[in-house]
């Protein structure tokens, strides 16, 4: 047993009381021990091994062992029962005159124990130490107040001297069992505090800071091993120490003295910067103490630099440059040069333009025409996530924020895109107070964490893009007029195809050799005036459409050489599969047939979720809610 309970009574305890004892603690996971009393109660004390939990006992006894053996001490009270049984059995002895005299840590209120018979009496007494106990014998003996005494073992011991009558006042049965009990109940809360306490280490060494956690009288409590590394002198503490003596920084003493919550706050410490944060913890109103928190700023940087090289590792670079633009548009080449101009600035840049015009490609451009090209470029799609989705994405989210967050949290795209270039492309899908949340972290340069509290410095070039004009959405109350104005510093409005059609051929060759490529066959062709049949479609997708059909050409294209009329046939085959006809039903409500339309064209489209979106210009997130059951 790791517990050990030793009941060391000042009178002899019958077999059937210590029988009774075992019995109360038998499912308990301690052990009681009973330790006869021996004198001198040095005896007694050499008799107690360094093992000992707690000590019951009663008076001076009691008091002797506990402050000479420094081990928890339970008093085992004499209860009004114990009195009265004892009084009763020297008044029937004849004896009037009763005195009782006992140690004052026994019975320290006497007069609810004094007692008036028809004839006779019984006065209660206490006394402090043996001097006093003799004094008082003596002085009840001159005034012939006394017949019998009722006492503790020492007051019957002196008593005997005199040859009074004495009595051994025992606490009872009803007694002992209190006073187990109680033994039982501290040794509990004993290891509930050491479980706690363990529970608190376990959580401090595995935090990334160091931290302090005071108590009320402003001691340390407990620290972590990263604590040590900042404050060496923690290891020289003594328990007795004051948070003061042994953190010598004024900034740190004035935080804690004032009660008050201090956040990142820059200091020097042991000739090295730290951030240092200060919460106070407070108990029904009243300061219960700190917990100190502290980060160094070289350890901040090596951070950073990791979540950098693991960007690079997931190869979130921009791949594209402006010579990947094919174009021969005056108009385009118009654009181009002002991207490069944009290129050259910290501006935030907003790019419109239709589903399939290059809005990324643009995008992946400027960055790497910009003097951020050698850092990160993340990009995210806004309409793809709902609201909680994208704060977790952007700003990235602490251990156990939220069910499912991956242990040890995650950095978001804002912390993985640092001195780089974030893309935000659907951004007029992005809800409106999530839009709030953005503006706020544009304007401070700062993120905090889902479920964290600490603002992480983020510097960050924001490039966001829209298939839909912003101004209309501006109009109907669905986006922010104010992060408008913050995200369209430099606005940049792509054509569609159908406005440049002589970038149409170009492009189909440019495409015609990637496709080819890929799908590892070779195809020929005379002239590229051949491709003239492609000019009389709207491509409505712009390149991304054309792009898939050149694809799905290579794929299934019967000949090696490509000819006028294949390309007239493969169009024409292609727009009637555009132009089926769907029939839904007449239903009650416009909403319903929407929704039975959006399904049919859904069912019947052969290519992917992603090409549907692009083809019919919607979100993914738009396309769930057409087609869902939910109304």
């Amino acid at each position: 047993m790791d517990d050990n309970i030793y009941v060391i009574a000042p009178f002899d305890l019958t077999q059937e009381q210590i029988h009774l004892m075992e019995k109360q603690i038998i499912d308990r996971p301690y052990q009681v021990t009973f330790i006869e009393t021996l004198f001198p109660y040095e005896k007694t004390l050499h008799e107690i091994p360094e093992s000992a939990s707690i000590i019951v006992s009663r008076g001076g006894l009691g008091e002797y062992l506990h402050n000479e053996a420094q081990i928890p001490y339970v008093h085992i009270p004499v209860t009004p029962y114990d009195l009265l049984r004892s009084v009763s059995q020297v008044y029937g002895k004849g004896y009037r005159k009763i005195v009782v005299l006992m140690f004052d840590q026994i019975i320290s209120d006497t007069e609810a124990f004094s007692l008036d018979f028809k004839d006779g009496t019984v006065h209660v007494q206490s006394y402090n130490h043996t001097k006093e106990l003799n004094q008082v014998l003596q002085h009840l003996i001159k005034m012939e107040q006394i017949d019998a005494v009722i006492g503790d073992r020492q007051t019957v011991q002196l008593a005997d001297q005199y040859n009074l009558y004495t009595h051994l006042l025992k606490s009872g049965q009803e007694a002992l069992q209190i006073a187990l009990e109680q033994a039982v109940r501290i040794l509990e809360l004993k290891h509930r505090d050491q479980n706690k306490r363990k529970e608190l280490e376990l959580v401090l060494h595995s935090m990334q800071q160091a931290v302090i956690v005071i108590d009320d009288r402003n001691k340390i409590k407990t620290y972590n091993a990263k604590a040590e590394m900042i404050f060496p002198r923690l290891k020289e503490m003594n328990r007795s120490d004051e948070y003061c003596k042994v953190i010598a920084n004024e900034t740190l003493i004035s935080h804690i003295n004032s009660q008050k919550d201090h956040r990142n706050i820059l200091i020097e410490v042991e000739n090295q910067k730290v951030l240092a944060t200060t919460l106070i913890t407070r108990t029904n109103g009243l300061y219960a103490g700190a917990i100190q928190m502290f980060e160094k700023v070289n350890d901040i940087q090596q951070l950073e630099l990791k979540t950098r090289k693991e960007v690079y590792k997931k190869g979130l670079v921009a791949k594209h440059s402006f010579s990947d633009i094919i174009t021969i548009n005056e108009k385009m080449k118009n654009m181009i040069q002002k991207a490069v101009v944009y290129a050259r600035s910290e501006g935030t840049v907003l790019i419109y333009g239709e589903t399939g015009t290059g809005k990324e490609l643009f995008a992946q451009s400027i960055h790497n025409a910009s003097h951020r090209q050698k850092n990160p470029f993340v990009s995210l799609n806004c309409g793809s996530l709902n609201e909680s989705l994208l704060e977790s994405e952007l700003f990235g989210y602490e251990e156990g924020s939220f069910t499912g967050a991956n242990r040890g949290g995650r950095s978001g795209l804002l912390e993985m895109a640092h001195e780089g270039t974030l893309f935000l492309d659907e951004i007029n899908e992005m809800s409106r107070p999530f839009q709030i949340k953005l503006l706020r972290v544009l304007q401070e340069q700062e993120v905090r964490r889902v479920g964290g509290k600490r603002n992480i410095p983020v510097d960050v070039r924001i490039i966001c893009a829209s298939n839909i004009p912003i101004e209309d959405l501006i109009e109907k109350g669905e986006f922010k007029e104010d992060f408008f104005y913050r995200i369209s510093t430099l606005p940049l409005n792509l054509l569609p195809l159908r406005d440049r059609k002589d970038d149409i051929i170009p492009l189909a060759i440019h495409f015609l050799k990637i496709e080819m490529e890929r799908e590892n066959r070779y195809l020929t062709w005379q002239d590229p005036s051949l491709f003239s049949p492609l000019l009389s479609c709207p491509w409505f997708g712009n390149g991304r459409e054309l792009q898939n059909f050149i694809r799905r050409f290579v794929i299934t294209y019967q000949q090696h050489e490509i000819t006028k009329d294949g390309i007239e046939q493969f169009l024409k085959t292609s727009m009637t599969e555009r132009k089926q006809e769907i029939l839904i039903p007449v239903l009650d409500s416009y909403k319903a047939m929407e929704k039975e339309l959006w399904k049919k064209l859904y069912h019947q489209f052969t290519g992917t979720k992603e090409e549907f979106c692009e083809k019919y210009q919607i979100s993914m997130t738009t396309l769930w809610r057409k087609i869902s059951n939910k109304k």
